[in-house]
């Protein structure tokens, strides 16, 4: 038997012991003419009756209705034993329910079956009663996992499926009966902002029953009726009346199938328009419930959404209200993707961020026209810009780009009539004109007088050298002015030895306009599609996206000390007297060591047991921020002044990281595609083949060599290795000379090696005494 069986058998008998007692001692009451009792009907929380007169008359003014018995009928009794014990362990469905006796009051005891019925006919035998409005006497026909097991079970054995396809059709063509069906434990409970109360494994081992090939032919069924409910009695439920509508709608979400366009994109169409129209507290209690699903489920619903989104794109070559209603349905997974966060502080997404981009709408969406309904909201139109987590890097860079211009735009017309008089015709480009041997210098003075101009593309030119800017003099630029300026000889930055991450130094005066240049070389970078080199950690975009950092993000800053605060605060002995700290922090300083008080009088107060979770934050905050706060905040502005603006707020800080230093992930087998053989050289040449060969058999860290060597970074464009041009050069006949490379044109220049053991020498040679910054 199931705990709801339980529970109402348990409500029997004890209204039953109720019925009898009375009938040997009925109290007197005045008499009142009786009405026909007719059953009560259920529709999420709104509960009806035609007529429902027991042996008890209404008070009015009351927020729950206020009972007196009239004259003790037994039948009656019965009933309302039952509505108390449904109100008992199932509520009302109100949220701001003031009835103590009601499962909906938030001050309310939460009882187990037995409890509940005991309570129930105590009220009950009350000669006042207190009863909130929308209770049912009895639930509508449901579901639970042993349920179907027993009747595909059954329809197994007998060789007759008809009582399981009526089963499914009355379930599962009910919106009141899908809605309390497949509950925890088997045990009927009303849906919460906070919990479905859904038994997410009875669900997906449900529909795995009820597809089977055994039961063939119920599959049609179940979507057939799956399909009339969420076209008829979901599409007439009103929005906000009653979550538990929201379960049917989940359960429905979960059907294996949905994945089947054809069949099933109707159903999705009707799904996602209920849930894109529900109302903000029906959206909020979907993104707490998906955060509780167990990630295989919640990929399952993920991918069939970005898959009705792909099909009906790429079909039908537009974005209308079921893309759009696709779109904002995936968003409430997007939320409950970003708040998956596991008990111990470490991030647990139930999916990568990536999974979120739909390749359909990065392809073929017009996004100068999406930026322009974005930016304009008096027309409130749909807009990709507003769900970003669908875009992928690559397209919001565009985007950004788009809004520099703007900006760029409405700087212009703003002085246009002063300019066009005493300056003459805009220039379409940033030019910059730069010494080699003073790059930084003439970089800092020219940036320092364009403002606005820093929007414009990017065109370099050194001094007293010929040559138009194409590509490869730009490339050429970063590279040397990255070089100069995170040289260890200016003592900006504090390099940690283990993870190859720079950190602004503490000791870094007077060279705030040398920082504001590094956050306009990285805000070029991005504008003008320039992957550099460079190793700041993940705080260091976080805090560009003004986004909290703490302990976690130490770990790329200082992974030794960020195991040192970690065991201080898990320490489980006392603190006090083995770690002898104080509110102080000790750097070095021109040779010395200064000491830092965290705190007023910092270094006359321990570390305690007590006070160790504000000593580690602290601590934290002045490395990241407290101890080079001039520093970043000059860093920090010079970023913003390329690609400040509403564009940036479309970036997650990993994004952001991969626009500035491409990705990790290297596919070689992409890159050998996409390359090209020039100057005696084709794809079929041996020195070519043993190349490849070489390559494709090097060890990880020899292969990002390999890819520094050519490229002068050892990351991937954003779209990967595929997309990027490179070229291999015949350099001369046989010979013991190394292999060479433009960097700055992803270019190796290589000899026709004799052999192919020859030609794995001499790359490995050269690959392993590269050094120094690059960029691609």
């Amino acid at each position: 038997m199931s705990k709801s069986e339980d529970q109402i058998t348990v409500a029997d008998q004890i209204s039953a012991q109720i019925q009898t007692g009375n009938a040997n001692n009925e109290r007197e009451a005045p008499s009142t003419p009786q009405q026909q009792n007719t059953p009560f009907s259920f529709s999420g929380n709104q509960v009806s009756s035609d007529a429902m007169t027991p042996a008890y008359s209404l008070t009015p003014g009351s927020s729950a209705e206020k009972l007196r018995f009239i004259k003790p009928d037994h039948e009656s009794l019965a009933r309302l034993i039952k509505r108390y014990f449904y109100q008992i362990t199932l509520g009302c469905g109100r949220g701001n329910c003031s009835n103590s006796a009601c499962y909906s009051c938030p001050s309310s005891p939460k009882l187990d079956a037995t409890a509940a019925a005991v309570l129930a006919a105590r009220l009950a035998r009350g000669s006042e009663h207190m009863l909130c409005p929308g209770v049912a006497t009895d639930l509508p026909s449901h579901l639970q996992f042993s349920q179907v097991a027993a009747a595909v079970d059954a329809a197994v054995e007998s060789d007759d499926l008809i009582p399981l396809i009526d089963q499914v059709k009355r379930v599962f063509g009910s919106l009141d009966s899908l809605s309390w069906s497949f509950i925890v434990e088997e045990c009927p409970r009303r849906a919460s902002d906070a919990d479905s109360f859904l038994d997410w494994n009875g669900v997906r081992d449900s529909y795995t029953l009820l597809l089977a090939p055994e039961v063939g032919i119920v599959a049609d069924e179940l979507r057939d009726s799956i399909l009339d409910m969420v076209t008829s009695s979901l599409r007439s439920c009103p929005p906000g009346i009653g979550l538990e509508a929201l379960r049917a709608v989940f359960i429905c979400l979960l059907h294996p199938h949905l994945l089947d366009h054809g069949q099933f994109k109707d159903i999705i169409k009707s799904l996602v328009t209920y849930l894109a129209g529900a109302p903000d507290n029906f959206k909020n209690a979907a993104v707490l419930w998906l955060q509780k699903m167990p990630g295989d489920l919640f990929r399952e619903i993920l991918v069939a959404l970005q898959q009705f989104i792909t099909i009906y794109v790429y079909e039908n070559q537009c974005i209308d209200d079921h893309v759009a209603n696709a779109t904002r349905v995936l968003s409430l997974l997007n939320r409950a993707n970003c708040i998956s966060v596991s008990s111990d502080g470490n991030s647990e997404l139930k999916v990568p961020f990536p999974d979120f981009y739909n390749d359909a709408v990065n392809e073929l969406v017009d996004f100068q026209e999406d930026y322009t309904r974005w930016r304009d909201r008096a027309r409130q139109c749909f807009s990709f810009c507003d769900h970003a987590f669908i875009l992928e890097p690559a397209v919001k860079s565009k985007v950004l780009q788009m809004d520099s211009t703007s900006q760029m735009r409405t700087e212009i017309l703003r002085g246009a009539i002063f300019r066009s008089l005493l300056l003459g015709a805009e220039h379409p480009y940033l030019v910059i004109k730069v010494r080699r041997e003073m790059i930084v210098h003439d970089t800092l003075e020219q940036i320092s007088a364009l403002g606005a101009d820093l929007k414009k593309p990017l065109k370099v030119v050194f001094q007293d050298e010929e040559g138009i800017d194409e590509g490869g003099v730009q490339k050429e630029f970063f590279q040397l002015i990255v070089r100069e300026i995170f040289d260890p000889k200016y003592g900006m930055f504090v390099e940690d030895p283990d993870m190859r991450t720079v950190w602004f130094s503490p000791n870094s005066f007077n060279n705030n306009r040398r920082f504001f240049l590094i956050g306009v070389i990285l805000g070029l970078a991005i504008y003008n599609s320039v992957i550099l080199d460079v190793h700041f950690p993940m705080a260091a975009y976080k805090m560009l996206m003004d986004m909290p950092v703490g302990l976690l993000d130490m770990q790329d800053v200082s992974p030794q000390l960020s195991k040192g605060l970690q065991a201080l605060l898990d320490f489980e002995g006392d603190v006090e007297d083995i770690f002898c700290r104080t509110f102080t922090v000790d750097f070095e300083q021109f040779g010395e060591v200064v000491s830092h008080d965290l705190k007023p009088g910092g270094s006359d107060i321990p570390v305690t047991n007590a006070n160790r979770e504000e000593y580690v934050s602290k601590y934290v905050n002045w490395v990241l921020y407290t101890s080079c706060k001039p520093a970043f905040d000059a860093f920090k502005e010079g970023f913003l002044s390329v690609c400040g603006g509403p564009a940036l707020q479309l970036f997650r800080a990993e994004e952001l990281e991969l626009l500035v230093c491409g990705s990790r992930d290297l596919d070689f087998s992409a890159l050998e595609d996409a390359a090209l053989a020039e100057d005696g050289y084709d794809r079929g040449h041996e020195v070519i083949q043993n190349l490849w060969s070489v390559v494709h058999e090097m060890t990880p860290v020899q292969k990002k060599k390999f890819l520094f060597f050519c490229t002068g970074s050892d990351r991937a464009p954003i779209k990967g290795l595929g997309s990027m041009t490179f070229v291999v050069s015949r350099n001369g006949p046989d010979s013991d000379r190394l292999p060479t490379a433009h960097t700055c044109f992803n270019h190796l220049l290589l000899p026709e090696y004799s052999s192919r053991e020859k030609l794995k020498s001499r790359l490995l040679t050269a690959i392993n005494n590269a050094e120094g910054f690059g960029l691609m």
